[in-house]
């Protein structure tokens, strides 16, 4: 399914992911995936156009991006399986990270209209 993520520059310095995280809760959104490197906090989140009007208000330079959110089942091979109809499909992932429940993926595609197709009827 074709998601909306909020793509966050946060300076990597003690204190400021958590500021980052206090305006986003404050408004009582709850956050259903995060994943950090250096700068770049990525979040999905309930109202990814209002927590980015949020934090731009804040200062902070934000963009909305297309991914892809797939419910991965839980056994072996299957991530492996979804991997493999992408590739044979030509489709390069530029990150992946984990679903706070567990339970499932978030990740960029070189092709997301395309990604969402093959992956419609892969999902249990």
């Amino acid at each position: 399914m074709i998601i909306k993520q909020v793509t966050v520059i946060v300076e990597n310095k003690e204190g400021k992911l958590k500021e980052v995280m206090d305006i986003i809760t404050s408004q009582g959104i709850n956050v259903h995936a995060l994943s950090m490197a250096d700068t770049v906090t990525r979040l999905i989140v309930d109202d990814p156009e209002g927590v980015k009007e949020i934090l731009e208000d804040q200062g902070y330079e934000v963009h909305l991006t297309d991914v892809i959110s797939v419910k991965v089942p839980s056994r072996p091979g299957s991530l492996t399986d979804m991997l493999h109809r992408l590739t044979v499909a030509k489709i390069n992932l530029e990150y992946m990270y984990a679903h706070a429940s567990g339970s499932g993926m978030i990740f960029l595609p070189s092709d997301v209209k395309k990604t969402d197709e093959i992956l419609k009827d892969w999902e249990e």
